[in-house]
C-alpha cells in the first residue's frame, strides 16, 4: 500500500488546530484523526509544527518509507535526538 492511498486529503476547516486547542482537546483529536483515518495538523503561532495521526496510519506509513529508504536513512529519519535533516534531506540524498 503507498503512503498516498493511506492519507487523505488533510481538511483546512477541522484538519489545522492551533496548539493550545490541541493541548486542551487532544482526546478528541485524536479519535477524530482514527475515526477519518485523516492527519490533523497542529500550528504554533500559525507555522505548522506537528501531526496528529492515527497509529495504525503512522505504522503504515513508516513501513512504507523503511521500503524507501537505506536503513541508515531510517536510523536518522526515527531518532530519538532532533536531528538537522529533514525527510526532504534524507531522500535528495539518495
Amino acid at each position: 500500500m503507498e503512503s498516498k492511498k493511506l492519507i487523505g486529503e488533510v481538511d483546512l476547516n477541522q484538519g489545522v488546530v492551533p496548539i493550545t486547542k490541541a493541548a486542551s482537546s487532544l482526546a478528541s483529536l485524536i479519535k477524530r484523526s482514527h475515526t477519518y483515518q485523516q492527519p490533523i495538523v497542529v500550528t504554533q503561532k500559525g507555522y505548522p509544527t506537528g501531526v496528529i495521526l492515527d497509529v495504525e496510519l503512522f505504522t503504515a506509513l513508516r513501513q512504507s518509507a523503511e521500503r524507501k529508504l537505506s536503513p541508515g536513512d531510517m536510523d536518522q529519519l526515527f531518532a530519538t535526538e532532533t536531528t538537522s535533516n529533514s525527510v526532504e534531506d534524507l531522500v535528495e540524498q539518495e
